[in-house]
């Protein structure tokens, strides 16, 4: 069964906040944008708020959906993981450590760590940050340990 899921580019000025994730949790040790998991029943847009303030304490508001990616592991017909993606310069609040999830850093765009990051980020993640609209298959080998293929297509907004 296919798992729903959201992540968030949070931007400030020149900056993006990322999340190194906790070394035991699914994609320990990586950055990526915050977000997480749909509850059944839960809409998108819903989730990501949720999961962002669960994980940094900051309301997000006016969010832009910036498209989907899918991933797929081992089995290529159906995607493992179904990740809708948002943008967003809107926030409030005070960024909280919660370091059972991983640390959370203002990083320059500039500076973005693609190669401690899931390897897909690198194909999808600079389309968003540019105000595209994205659409991405990624193939991996079995437990997420390769990137072994993928299609991205952007939609200039």
């Amino acid at each position: 069964m296919t798992i729903l899921a959201t992540l968030c580019y949070i931007l400030n000025e020149d900056k993006i906040l990322l999340q190194k994730k906790s070394k035991e949790l699914f994609g320990g040790d990586k950055y990526n944008a915050p977000g997480g998991k749909l509850k059944p029943e839960e809409s998108p847009l819903i989730g990501v708020i949720r999961e962002v303030l669960e994980e940094t304490g900051l309301v997000v508001r006016n969010l832009q959906p910036m498209g989907k990616v899918y991933f797929y592991e081992p089995d290529w017909r159906t995607p493992s993981w179904e990740v809708y993606l948002f943008l967003t310069k809107d926030f409030q609040g005070e960024l909280k450590q919660d370091y059972r999830e991983g640390s959370l850093e203002w990083i320059a765009k500039k500076d973005i760590p693609y190669e401690q990051m899931w390897e897909d980020n690198k194909y999808f993640v600079p389309f968003i940050l540019e105000g595209d609209y994205v659409e991405g298959r990624f193939y991996f080998k079995p437990d997420f340990k390769e990137l072994i293929g993928f299609d991205v297509r952007k939609f200039t907004g």
